[in-house]
Parts: C-alpha cells; structure tokens; sequence
C-alpha cells in the first residue's frame, strides 16, 4: 500500500464537474521493470465518456421494376405529365443522410419504346415454253413501325408497284391494352388468305405466288376500316374487321376481284363489308391452322347494282419445324347477283363476271442441308406442289347472252370457264433468313388461255369495264414457265 501510494495521486472532486479532468501524474522510477502508461483518472462523479456511434450509410433506393415484355395495362401516370409524375408514381420520397452516396436519378421512360424500319422486294424473271422472257419488279416495300409504348402502336408503309405506280400499303395505328384485345384504325390488309397476311416474298417458296392468292384472293388486299385482334387462351388468336366495300363497277372475268378494290382511295361507307379470322398457333410448335371469311356489299353507290354482294370463304394451314416447310390452302369466291355487274358493264360470254370461284394449291419442302447435319443457319430448301384454280368455276343464269356471240369452237355463253391444274417444282436457297435466291419450274396440265384482250361488250351498257393489271392478266393466263427470283426482307 505504501509503494503504490508513492505512484498514485488520488484527486479529489473539482468544484465544478464542468471543468476537465486533470492530468496524470508522472511515472515513477521505484522500480526497475517500464510501467505501462499511465490511464486518466476517472474524475469521481462523472460518467464514462460514450463510444463514438457509427452511423450505416443509408440505403439506396430500390431499382425500378421490370419492364414487362408484352403488352401493358394502361398507364395510370399520363406520359407528358413530367419527371415529377414518375417519382410520384415510384412511391415516398427517400431523403438520405448527409454525407451519405446518392444514387443518381432514374429518368421515367415509356415501356417498349422503339422504332422499326423494313424494307422488302423481289426481282423476277420468267421464261416461257417459246423463250419468250419478262422481267419484273412486282413490288418494293417500305415501312415504318413507332411503338411509343407496348401498348400503342403506328404503322405506314409504301409499296412501288411494278416501278410504274406509289401508294400505301399500310396504314394504321394500333391499341393492345391487353393480350387479349386490341384496336386498329386505319388502312389495313384483309385478313383472309395466306397472300394477305404474309406479303413478303420470302415468306414463300415459290417464285411468284399460286393463283389462288392473285385471281380469287387478291393480294395484297388493303381497305379502309377499324377491328379488334389479340389472343384467347394458349395459342388461339383472332381478328375482326369492319371495312369498306368492294367497289362492284370494277369487277371482272379473270380475275373478279382485283379491280374492285378500295385501296385506301375512297371509303364507301355506304357499302360495308365485314372480314375475321381465327387462328391456332404452335399446338404442336410449328404449326398454325386458320380460317377466314370475308361479305359485303360492292354497290359503290350505283344504284344499278343496288344488291350486289360479295363473300369469300378460306382455310389454310402451315407448317415449318425440323427443316420441313409445309403449307395449304384452299378458298371460295361467292358473287351474289353478279349478273347486275354484268349488266352494268355490258360484259358478254365469256368475258363475264362468274357467280362462284375456287382455289386449291399445296406444297411441302425440305431443307436438304439438315441432311449433312451442318450447324448453320443458311437453307436450301428442295420443294413440289400442286393447284387447281377456276375463277370462274360458276355463271349466273340470268346474264344476258344472246347466241350470236358465240363463235365457232367456242363455249356457250354462260359456260364457265375450263379449270386450270399445275404442278410446281424448285429451290430455295437461303443464304441469311433475310434473302432467298429462287428457281421454279411450272407446268400447266392442260391447255394454256389465251392471251388477254379486251372484253367483249354490249353496246350502250352505262358502265366501262376496268382492266387488271398486266402481271395479274399475264399470270391468268397459266403458261408453263420457268420462274427466276431474288427476294429480300431486311
């Protein structure tokens, strides 16, 4: 006790607990063994000093959600409202602490925001059992699709016609709030025929498209109007359609709807038509089965052809999966009262325009390069098909045919015309999905038509028959051929 109390002071309280504690005192050198250093006296009556606290930084704020991938509820924040709308919308504001890292603001974005650009074409060249070669452009593509949203949509595109003539192909904008249903407005394709809802030329196989899709489907069939589209259940999608009417004044023989078509150059409202479709995809993957249908009227406001109809009736089905390429249709063309068209133009004989239509064709192929087993994504696809087609499969009994035009070796007046059969064969080669170098061999089974002139007509008919086009003329005509084509779609 003795020795200690010579190293250690004791200090009394200070008066004033506010002042500071003093100092230690001095090591003493009683011993020879180093003292540690000496700790501050505890002032009697004063409390530990507290441990400094440490503060964890604070926590950033959470991410944004995912964006979702398909289509999207409608917004519940309008998109020009501002930045301060989407904080709003994320919830509470989060203040952090000073000094603390912050992490820089998220600037709201519409979902699915994008823009599309498309382009695509074919080159032909046919060459008949004379050698006779044509050439042809029949159609350049562009087009333009901006989705501000997943749930709204623009789209236009222009189509250049055998390089000689411009218009829209496409035209509309399109709502799809939900999977299940949606809205387009505008200058739309018809639904109905795999011509229609496939238009690029890489989507087929052969050169040039069977006839079932250019003279008792046209294509590429475009009208004004509104419908609804979207999908019900796993794998069943639909579409419905109000549109103008087919312009009846413009019917013909070879091919009865191709100059009846809207177009987007007028809209007849007085003569509505209604089309749909319904479609069943990939149950099993690869294949897709659908049906469509298309009436209305095709007055075009002529009181002549007051009860004027026209309906078209078709099913088809595709297949394409482990290097088969497979695919079907068949379609039926109704002109109800069609000899009021007849009537109205004057067109005789066989120049007339038919009651009923028809058209069939199939055709499968296969990739040969999965035979090698190769890894690659290029095609060669070997392929054969058949069709059968007669737009005029059909007359009205009550078209005016008087005997005396019909000429030696020809049929009767109200006769339909002789039903056309081919066989197709060629390949397909691709060397990206995006371009197709084609080669085809057509060969027509009976005897090939005529070629086209102009119509026969009565004298004094208030009407003027409408010529079609000289590549859907020269395709009617059925000739054994040997097709050339280079396709692209980028």
């Amino acid at each position: 006790m003795v020795g200690l109390a010579g190293r250690v002071a004791i200090a009394a309280p200070p008066d004033d607990l506010s002042d500071p504690p003093p100092s230690a005192p001095a090591r003493g050198d009683l011993d020879d063994e180093p003292m540690p250093p000496a700790m501050p006296p505890v002032p009697v009556g004063k409390a530990s000093p507290p441990a400094p606290i440490v503060r964890p930084p604070a926590a950033l704020p959470p991410p944004p959600p995912p964006v979702p991938a398909g289509p999207t509820p409608w917004p519940t924040v309008p998109a020009d409202s501002g930045a301060d709308a989407g904080v709003a919308a994320a919830g509470p504001a989060m203040v952090p602490a000073a000094g603390t890292a912050v992490a820089p603001p998220v600037t709201p974005v519409l979902s699915g925001r994008r823009t599309q650009v498309g382009l695509y074409g074919e080159a032909q060249l046919f060459i008949d059992g004379e050698s006779n070669k044509t050439g042809r452009l029949p159609e350049l593509v562009l087009s333009v699709t901006h989705r501000p949203s997943d749930w709204f949509g623009i789209v236009a595109a222009i189509e250049a016609d055998d390089g000689t003539s411009v218009a829209l192909q496409r035209a509309f904008v399109e709502v799809a709030p939900a999977p299940f249903f949606g809205l387009r407005a505008g200058l739309m394709i018809v639904p109905v025929g795999l011509g229609n809802l496939l238009p690029e030329p890489t989507s087929t196989l052969t050169v040039d498209r069977p006839l079932t899709d250019q003279l008792i489907i046209p294509s590429t069939w475009r009208e004004l109007g509104a419908g609804i589209f979207g999908q019900i259940g796993p794998g069943l999608r639909y579409q419905g359609e109000v549109l103008s009417g087919l312009d009846g004044s413009g019917l013909s023989a070879d091919a009865p709807l191709w100059g009846g078509r809207g177009d987007g150059g007028s809209l007849a409202a007085h003569d509505p038509a209604v089309a749909g479709r319904l479609e069943l995809v990939d149950l099993p993957p690869g294949l897709v089965i659908g049906a469509a249908g298309y009436y209305g009227k095709a007055t075009a406001g002529i009181e002549a052809l007051s009860g004027l109809r026209v309906g078209v009736l078709e099913a088809d089905v595709r297949y394409r999966q482990y290097g088969f390429d497979f695919r079907a249709e068949v379609a039926r063309l109704y002109i109800v009262n069609s000899y009021l068209a007849n009537n109205y133009l004057g067109l005789l004989g066989q120049d007339a325009v038919p009651s009923r239509g028809r058209g069939f064709y199939g055709q499968a192929g296969y990739d040969l390069l999965r035979l090698g087993g190769l890894e690659t994504k290029q095609e060669l696809v070997m392929f054969a098909g058949y069709e059968n087609v007669n737009p005029r499969s059909e007359m009205s009994p009550y078209n005016y045919n008087p005997p005396a035009i019909t000429g030696p070796g020809q049929l009767a007046p109200e006769a339909p015309s002789p039903t056309k059969s081919f066989v197709r064969g060629g390949i397909d080669y691709r060397p990206w999905p995006s371009v197709a170098l084609k080669a085809d061999v057509q060969v027509e089974l009976g005897t090939e038509g005529p070629p086209t002139a102009a119509p026969m007509v009565m004298a004094g008919a208030p009407g003027t028959p409408r010529p079609i086009g000289a590549d859907v003329a020269d395709a009617a005509r059925g000739r054994t051929r040997v097709g050339l084509a280079f396709a692209f779609n980028f």
